[in-house]
């Protein structure tokens, strides 16, 4: 006599939370478990579509890594018509007579890898996947949205809420995209709270306005060559409810100008390299003057990023700040001195960290301390130690 089944005694929503994490191409397999999975799947309100899932991992490739072609079209083909089968079986129900009511999806992530012209049957793969995407966001209106493109594809966030449903969409992750039109104004999505681009070129101008707006992330960007202009201002990001800010800086990386009354907390990481005009690090210390936690890693010594303008402002007062961690910055300078400015500017500074930091020769740890400060801890060399 066969053991009790008993996982598939469990009702739906338990089997399609167990289901979740699973890649698209996995959740549609468990159908030939029994009759009891057929339709379980249709009802998971996460959707993981990887095209690398398609992909021969023992496919033959040449001494540069090039794969033959014929062999990219043929899994083109099968994750296309996967994808649009994909779209017109899952819902939410029991049968294949409930597809008009599809409720929305809390996640829906899509990884696209390969090259424009992989899919000889179809319209240009970007253009092909943008359509595609539409037709999901569409019927799904998801809550979380992630894209992670291996070539050029152009997300627009005004386009795409002319054309779709963006009203419940809360979180937005892009990878390796060419990203334009803003977070999209209140209109398009008025739910907009977390917003992260990694390796993203960034494709618009001017000033941005995110109301909704309260964790962002910046990770290796920079801005699309097409939409500089010699002497053009740099864009401007409103974003007056945003409380957590990430920016990592590579060599081509630009930043923002920040308006953001309301930070809390903010980590900056510089990996730019000393041949490139640094001044907006300085203007970006100066932005953040209502932050509460601060964290600095890679910056130059204050001397070399303030602009060599006499009439600059120098850094503001920092009322709010209890906690700063410095790593990897030069702290040296013989006029100014970034910790010492820190030290004077941020009377309730508690916590400072200091890792990995170059110091001045002179400065001791009980040198210009806040009376506030409640715990200390530095891991660092003096100037002319050796690293």
């Amino acid at each position: 006599m066969a053991p009790p089944d008993r996982l598939s005694e469990l009702p739906d929503c338990l089997l399609q939370t167990i289901l979740s994490p699973l890649g698209a191409r996995q959740l549609v397999q468990t159908t030939a478990l029994s009759r009891r999975w057929r339709h379980v799947w249709r009802g998971v309100l996460r959707l993981d579509i990887d095209q690398r899932e398609f992909q021969a991992a023992d496919a033959p490739a040449d001494r540069h890594g090039r794969r033959d072609k014929s062999l990219e079209l043929e899994e083109w083909a099968r994750f296309d018509d996967f994808a649009d089968n994909l779209l017109l079986s899952h819902h939410h129900g029991g049968s294949d007579d409930n597809d008009e009511f599809s409720p929305p999806l809390d996640a829906l992530r899509l990884h696209v890898v390969g090259k424009r012209d992989a899919s000889r049957r179809r319209l240009p793969l970007y253009a092909r996947w943008l359509d595609w995407i539409h037709g999901c966001l569409d019927r799904y209106r998801p809550a979380a949205l992630e894209i992670h493109s291996d070539f050029d594809m152009t997300v627009d966030l005004r386009l795409m809420g002319l054309r779709s449903d963006l009203s419940r969409l809360n979180t937005l992750r892009l990878r390796g995209i060419l990203h334009a039109g803003g977070f999209g104004d209140d209109s398009v999505c008025p739910r907009l709270e977390h917003v992260e681009f990694t390796s993203c070129a960034i494709g618009f101008e001017g000033v941005v306005t995110a109301r909704t707006l309260k964790k962002l992330v910046i990770d290796r960007c920079w801005r699309r060559t097409d939409t500089k202009e010699e002497g053009a201002p740099r864009p401007r990001a409103q974003a007056p409810a945003l409380t957590s800010l990430r920016l990592v800086m590579s060599y081509q990386s630009d930043i923002w100008v920040f308006q953001t009354p309301s930070l809390v907390d903010a980590s900056i990481r510089s990996t730019r390299s000393l041949f490139v005009n640094r001044d907006d690090e300085y203007e970006l210390l100066c932005n953040l003057y209502n932050v509460t936690r601060l964290e600095l890693s890679g910056f130059l010594a204050l001397d070399k990023i303030r602009p060599k303008n006499a009439a600059h402002q120098d850094l503001p007062k920092y009322h709010n700040l209890t906690t700063l961690l410095l790593d990897d910055c030069d702290l040296t300078g013989e006029v100014y001195n970034m910790l010492d400015l820190f030290l004077y500017n941020a009377s309730n500074l508690e916590k400072l960290t200091l890792q990995n930091c170059k110091l001045p020769q002179e400065w001791s740890k009980s040198k210009k301390m806040c009376l506030n400060l409640k715990f200390m801890e530095i891991n660092c060399h003096k100037n002319d130690d050796v690293r």
